[in-house]
């Protein structure tokens, strides 16, 4: 019987060898899983092949040297050779206690330890669909409320905008100019051309300050002049001029001091802006305005006003429709809740990309 020999490896590499990549070769090589791989690079002397010949043993040596392994060949001594099923590997034995053979693991086991691997993957690959899923679901709702909060805010603007307008704008214009649209649908109403001047007059109210009153009808006869120098019409002073001025002032008496009288200048004022647009219409067309009629129209219509909140049971009007400030209020509101929800949802991305 010929000599035999067998591989023997204490742990050690050459210098420029990457033992991680050395091992998972070598376990290729010997065909012996991972984890006896390992047990290998311990520090003991181990023996990776038995029962060669000498040229097998020069050339297993050679291969291993080229993994990066740092071996020997020793001569096999006469213990009995336990061999490999399909090929000469020997399973790894301690040289200092008696060349003892490595515990391997059999068949069966390492199909356990398979079956246990692919159970783990399966539920690892489970595990990450739905991480995945839940991922995407929290990204398309943050998305949505990206969208809403960018809708809600130009609502926001939009309302904030109507309030500060509202705001600086002061309540006489806003009336004059309401009174005097009201007026114009009046006129389309009745569909009528002519109107015969019938000032209203007030109960008597209480005297106020001549200079005051005459500045306010002065400004009051400037527009009205300048509107009936335009369309041919009959000036202030040939309606009555003084006793049209005592008339607008028992009207003001009505209400806050003053108020009538800025009302009326601003229609005035507004007749005047669009007498240019009424001497084009034709004189039986019922569009164009006797600014009598307008003045008579506004007068009787703030004596009613101011008449009709001096009954003890006057209903009260319902409140304004479409409140901007509530309006501004509820959306700011909803800036906060959804604000907590992108901060919330991103969170949550955050700990799951984390995990």
């Amino acid at each position: 019987m010929s000599a035999t020999f067998k591989i023997i490896f204490n742990g050690q590499l050459h210098q420029d060898a990457d033992i991680t990549s050395v091992q998972e070769q070598l376990g290729q090589f010997l065909k012996i899983p991972h984890d006896i791989v390992i047990q290998l690079f311990d520090g003991k002397s181990y023996a990776l092949k038995k029962d060669l010949t000498s040229i097998d043993a020069v050339k297993t040596e050679s291969s291993l040297k080229k993994l990066g392994l740092i071996t020997k060949v020793e001569p096999e001594r006469t213990a009995p050779v336990i061999q490999s099923q399909n090929t000469q590997l020997v399973c790894p034995e301690h040289i200092q206690n008696n060349d003892k053979k490595v515990p391997v693991k059999t068949n069966d086991e390492n199909s356990a330890v398979q079956t246990k691997k692919a159970q783990l993957n399966t539920v690892f690959e489970q595990t990450n669909v739905k991480t995945k899923l839940l991922s995407n679901t929290l990204k398309s709702a943050l998305y949505l409320c990206y969208l809403a909060l960018f809708i809600v805010t130009l609502f926001g603007l939009s309302t904030s905008y109507t309030v500060i307008k509202s705001t600086f704008t002061s309540d006489e214009l806003v009336q004059s100019k309401l009174s005097y649209q009201q007026y114009k649908l009046f006129l389309n109403e009745q569909n009528s051309t002519k109107h015969q001047p019938q000032m209203a007059i007030a109960e008597q109210g209480t005297k106020t300050d001549s200079t005051e009153n005459n500045e306010y009808f002065s400004k009051f006869a400037t527009y009205i002049n300048s509107y009936a120098k335009t369309l041919g019409q009959a000036n202030v002073n040939a309606m009555g001029g003084a006793k049209l001025q005592q008339h607008l002032q028992e009207i003001d008496d009505l209400g806050p001091k003053n108020e009538f009288w800025k009302q009326i200048i601003l229609l005035a004022k507004n007749l005047d802006n669009d007498s240019h647009k009424m001497s084009a219409l034709q004189s039986d067309d019922s569009a164009k305005i006797h600014w009598i009629n307008a003045v008579d129209w506004i007068s009787q219509s703030y004596i009613r006003q101011h008449q009709s909140t001096d009954k003890p049971n006057t209903k009260s009007e319902p409140p304004a429709k479409g409140n901007p400030v509530l309006s501004l209020t509820l959306l700011i509101s909803l800036l906060s809740l959804l604000s907590i929800f992108v901060i919330a949802i991103k969170m949550k991305l955050r700990a799951i990309k984390n995990s």
